[in-house]
């Protein structure tokens, strides 16, 4: 039997450690923080998951999919 489909609502806000060289977003679902998105100048995205693993992103769209993707698999 499958799951039903459940509406959540993803929201994205920046942290107060925002400038121009670095940018970090935090990811909350409902209000629960699922993971922190990071860049620094031009370099590769980091995403950082509930669990604390890092993974590399080749955009922010990617970055943002992959950690609703494992809050999917792992926390519902």
């Amino acid at each position: 039997m499958s799951k039903r489909n459940k509406k959540s609502e993803v929201m994205i806000k920046e942290t107060n450690r925002n400038s121009e060289d670095f940018t970090e977003l935090e990811l909350f679902v409902g209000n629960e923080k699922i993971g922190t998105i990071q860049q620094e100048k031009e370099q590769a995205i980091t995403t950082i998951n509930k669990n604390g693993n890092q993974a590399k992103a080749k955009n922010i769209d990617e970055a943002i999919n992959n950690l609703i993707m494992d809050y999917n698999l792992h926390y519902m």
